[in-house]
């Protein structure tokens, strides 16, 4: 949760007004998915934990952006509960793109708000979290990087994967255990996960550029396959099946982004 009360308000005091209004349970009477839910910390908490249920979870979190949206209940509380239920991926976030400019995390928490507030909840029912994530960080980056003539490297394109432009990114080329490539896809990897690739090969892609982004670690994919109880060149045999899975999967990216 945010440690800031300026960024989306104090957490204890939401929680309180909350539990003094049994929020969870009014809120359950138009959506089934927080049905016997009444305590934020104790039960609430637990379900979105990492470990738990993610179908159960998802679901939650779908319920709760719902209440938040616009044609859902426009409620206040229940979108300072999402922000700061979303705040494990808000502040990395906002550490990855300090760069572009300061107070970061209010930008991203205000991109984040109108994400919410205009979610198209009858139509994306999956994957919420992750939805939400890939959505805000396009339109910051969009927002920070604007398509110019003069600098269209900094804009966002979208290719087709059947392109001769594709197949020339490191993506687009086969991967081999050989390759040392260091290839960002948290984009596309939060947006493969909404579609049904095995949350396993998910894990290990996310993992695997969680430690090649840290500085301090030295031989990350050795660390990342000991985690993962992998010999090396096992490792790479099944990150390279994973990038493939995520390939497959790149034309419903091309529409699900449009």
């Amino acid at each position: 949760m945010f440690h800031d009360d300026s960024i989306a308000g104090s957490w204890q005091e939401l929680v309180q007004r909350l539990e003094a209004t049994d929020a969870l349970g009014r809120w359950a009477v138009d959506d089934e998915r927080i049905a016997g839910l009444h305590d934020i910390v104790d039960e609430l908490l637990p379900l979105l934990a990492v470990g738990a249920d993610a179908a159960r979870a998802d679901d939650i979190l779908g319920a709760l952006v719902r209440r938040a949206a616009v044609d859902g209940g426009v409620d206040d509380d229940a979108l300072l509960l999402t922000l700061h239920l979303f705040s494990d991926w808000v502040c990395p976030m906002a550490v990855q793109l300090r760069d572009l400019a300061p107070g970061m995390v209010g930008v991203i928490v205000s991109e984040l708000t109108c994400q919410i507030r205009s979610y198209r909840w009858q139509q994306r029912r999956r994957a919420v979290a992750a939805g939400l994530r890939w959505d805000t960080r396009r339109a910051v980056l969009a927002q920070f990087r604007p398509s110019t003539p003069r600098h269209r490297h900094r804009a966002e394109r979208l290719l087709d994967p059947m392109s001769p432009q594709w197949q020339a990114t490191p993506l687009g080329r086969p991967i081999t255990a050989s390759q040392d490539e260091d290839i960002d896809l948290a984009d596309l990897l939060w947006w493969a996960a909404r579609c049904g690739v095995d949350e396993n090969d998910i894990a290990l892609l996310v993992r695997t550029e969680q430690a090649r982004a840290d500085a301090a670690l030295n031989a990350p994919d050795d660390l990342v396959a000991a985690e993962f109880g992998l010999p090396r060149r096992t490792f790479f045999r099944h990150r390279a099946r994973a990038l493939a899975a995520v390939r497959a999967a790149s034309r419903d990216y091309l529409t699900a982004a449009a």
